[in-house]
């Protein structure tokens, strides 16, 4: 079987000829039609929402009603399209088995469901996490609490396919940058939204300070007067890019493949690194500091 591998200057064209962003695109379409096409519609529909606040002057917790709803849209988007551009370097024996099946479908159905939820209460300026002001309302955030813990166990499921799929088509050292990415996301993202997600009645993701983004740093909106446990989770959902960007970085710079050994020691560091970044800032918000004030 050929490889193609997802790191060096440029994607190297194989047996499946990855060359240009169209070819690109088709391929991960090929692989994963759902992912690909669902990830690649909520990326549209932020875009849609991120124009509603010139229109719509409303605000939610002192910022514009439909800020929450697009940074969801995205997230989830971008989450899916992640999914379906590293399900695109396994073999299809992978791809189609229940395991790559589950990656697809409960990633796909829970990051649904919680975009849905989410932009429908920013819609009515109403509160999507932490409503429990009815069992109406208690219901739909458990929901989305479960929705969002099987989203997340994808990355965790993926991870351990890129480490256990034979013919995987990467480097060595691009597969552990994207098998630890994934599964440091499963593990932190799990652990810091389920503390997150507990917090219904202790103040929400705010410790100490006022229960507000308004004033909070530019369009993420973390409180910069008190503790902001989002930063935390922030870190751990986004290690499936911050390392694969560390491998692609490496390989770029040192492309040799003498330097495999060195890149895979770096890609290490990098996860350790990204690790106490994510309990510091857990920490640093729990003792009600800001992030960056």
């Amino acid at each position: 079987m050929s490889e193609t591998y997802l790191d060096g200057a440029s994607l190297r064209k194989a047996k499946h000829g990855l060359g240009t962003t169209a070819t690109f695109w088709r391929e991960i379409v090929r692989c994963s039609p759902a992912l690909a096409w669902t990830g690649a519609a909520l990326v549209a529909w932020s875009c849609m929402t991120a124009l509603l606040p010139l229109v719509d002057e409303r605000t939610f917790q002192g910022v514009s009603v439909w800020l929450k709803p697009w940074k969801f849209q995205v997230s989830v988007g971008t989450y899916l399209l992640t999914l379906a551009l590293f399900l695109a370097w396994l073999p299809v024996s992978s791809r189609e088995g229940r395991a790559g099946r589950y990656v697809v479908w409960a990633a796909i159905g829970g990051g649904l469901f919680e975009a849905l939820y989410i932009t429908w209460q920013g819609a009515h300026a109403q509160a999507s996490h932490y409503n429990l002001s009815s069992s109406l309302y208690a219901s739909l955030y458990t929901l989305m609490g479960i929705g969002a813990v099987l989203m997340n166990l994808t990355s965790g499921v993926l991870g351990v396919l890129v480490f256990k799929s034979p013919q995987v088509a990467m480097s060595r050292s691009m597969r552990h940058a994207i098998g630890w990415g994934l599964i440091i996301t499963c593990v932190l993202g799990t652990a810091t939204g389920g503390y997150l997600g507990s917090r219904a009645m202790t103040g929400g993701h705010w410790v100490g300070g006022s229960a507000t983004d308004a004033g909070g740093l530019a369009i993420f909106h973390w409180s910069r007067h008190g503790g902001d446990l989002r930063v935390a989770h922030f870190f751990a959902i986004h290690a499936m890019h911050f390392l694969p960007i560390v491998g692609w970085m490496l390989a770029r710079l040192s492309p040799s493949e003498n330097s495999e050994a060195a890149r895979t020691r770096v890609i290490w560091c990098a996860g350790v690194l990204l690790c106490v970044v994510c309990g510091a800032t857990f920490l640093q918000a729990l003792r009600g500091h800001p992030f960056l004030v």
